[in-house]
């Protein structure tokens, strides 16, 4: 989700031993993150580290230490709420309907422009890019009431030459590697995105889905659904949408979905979605596909806690995710979905970056968390959770709590898998990402807190987190023997 322009502290690590506190096993019964050090779960790929949009179309404006030390991934867009003469194809569509080429035609081609410029950043950095058809139609959240869709009336002459334009901007920008296209966005959403009917959003699926296969095979991924809502069986969009392409061969190369809901929404969490999705595709006779989560994060979970939460959601079920951008107009093209801010954020054009909290939570979780990734589990609460990895040189362990306070447990199991004696007492250091001035301030690498000796035995050591504020977040180091 993005914002139309017409729209509208910390965790406190005691330094105590893990045997001087009693634990009330009351409370923190539901409040435990473990990790397991035995359960090798495969190499890092930084899974969460792509975001919607965030990028300017002049490539050169974000240095490329910015890029980089996040890791990042994954970019996705199409040139939303660009102003004229770069508003997208209903805004040209008289020129295309009479032929015109060229800069006839410059409100729907400029704007094209602007996903050719973020597709080839991404690519600078090796990331993979989603194309956005519903931005490049011109539906971005600020069309005017009565706009046309595809399919109006019945009309679908101006959709077919629109995905024929679109994959001849592909073809003629070799937008061939890593490059994959989400047929629409949030049709669920209201009348945000789209304003026909869900049997109009099928067809309109289908028509597009084949001329991409036809023109282009397997060279260019196709995405869907792209809801808004998460898979259940009692939401007709998704249940007509299985029916659609069960019958008609359709399928997607990766099932995709938004989560941007409420934080006490158990349906805002792939631990819910996953087992309902595959149930649901099996009683359609539909194999499982790889699934991307191509908007994750509300706002206000856009901070260390509320990004690590994240982190540790996805690399647990190995579903790529590109945070969610809250912004809009110029800012929506800038800033990394909030994770930048610079001096003149009216001035489109200007720099002058620096990083907040946030990015500094995905700064270490890039350039520290290495070696191998290990198992782990969230709270069964659902509101604390953790990500894990082995280096050749130390245990790390990156915490994030989902908009909540209170106090929760980290349990790390098999520790002589690292080299480590079964009992014994473990010196842990302690780092804390603070969220200094929110989404726009000025924040450097976490504060190194120390270290602290925590006794154990039974080959597992386990220590209290007290969750002060709803923001900050914290990462964990030991070495390995």
């Amino acid at each position: 989700m993005y914002l139309s322009p017409f729209s509208v502290a910390g965790l406190a690590l005691l330094p105590f031993c893990a045997n001087a506190l009693t634990l009330d096993t009351r409370q923190t019964a539901n409040q435990i993150t473990t990790v397991n050090l035995a359960d090798d779960t495969g190499t890092p790929m930084h899974l969460a580290s792509g975001f919607l949009y965030g990028i300017p179309d002049a490539s050169e404006q974000i240095a490329d230490s910015f890029y980089e030390n996040m890791g990042f991934n994954y970019g996705r867009g199409s040139g939303a709420q660009l102003a004229a003469p770069a508003r997208g194809w209903i805004f040209g569509l008289a020129e295309f309907k009479a032929g015109f080429i060229g800069s006839d035609c410059s409100t729907y081609l400029n704007r094209f422009e602007s996903a050719v410029s973020n597709y080839n950043t991404a690519r600078r950095y090796n990331a993979k890019f989603i194309l956005l058809l519903n931005d490049l139609w011109g539906a971005d959240g600020t069309q005017p009431a009565g706009s046309v869709f595809p399919g109006d009336g019945g009309d679908w002459d101006n959709y077919d030459s629109f995905i024929v334009n679109v994959i001849a901007g592909i073809n003629s920008n070799s937008m061939f590697t890593d490059l994959a296209v989400d047929i629409w966005n949030e049709p669920d959403a209201g009348t945000f995105f789209w304003n026909g009917n869900q049997e109009q959003w099928l067809t309109m699926w289908s028509r597009g889905y084949e001329a991409f296969r036809a023109s282009l095979g397997t060279t260019v991924q196709l995405f869907g659904p792209t809801l808004a809502g998460a898979p259940e069986t009692t939401n007709t969009w998704w249940t007509t949408f299985l029916s659609q392409i069960a019958g008609d061969g359709t399928v997607p190369d990766a099932y995709v979905w938004h989560l941007e809901g409420s934080t006490s929404d158990v349906n805002d969490d792939l631990q819910t979605n996953i087992p309902i999705l595959d149930s649901m595709l099996s009683s359609h006779g539909l194999a499982t596909k790889p699934i991307v989560i191509d908007e994750y994060g509300v706002f206000a979970e856009q901070c260390p806690g509320g990004s690590a939460w994240w982190i540790s959601r996805l690399e647990r079920y190995n579903v790529p995710g590109l945070r969610g951008n809250w912004l809009s107009g110029t800012e929506l093209h800038d800033f990394f979905a909030s994770l930048l801010w610079k001096p003149d954020p009216t001035d489109a054009t200007a720099t002058g970056y620096w990083t907040n909290g946030d990015y500094q939570v995905y700064q270490y979780y890039n350039q520290m968390m290495t070696g191998h990734r290990v198992a782990t589990t969230g709270s069964i609460d659902r509101l604390m959770d953790s990500y894990a990895t082995v280096g050749t040189d130390k245990v790390r362990i990156l915490i994030g709590g989902r908009q909540v306070t209170g106090t929760w447990q980290v349990t790390v199991n098999s520790l002589s898998s690292v080299g480590l004696a079964t009992s014994g007492t473990l010196d842990i250091t302690t780092f804390q990402f603070s969220f200094t001035g929110s989404h726009t301030g000025n924040v450097g690498a976490p504060t190194n807190l120390g270290v602290v000796g925590h006794t154990y035995s039974d080959n597992s050591v386990s220590f209290p987190i007290f969750q002060t504020d709803t923001t900050t977040t914290w990462a964990f180091e030991f070495a390995v023997a």
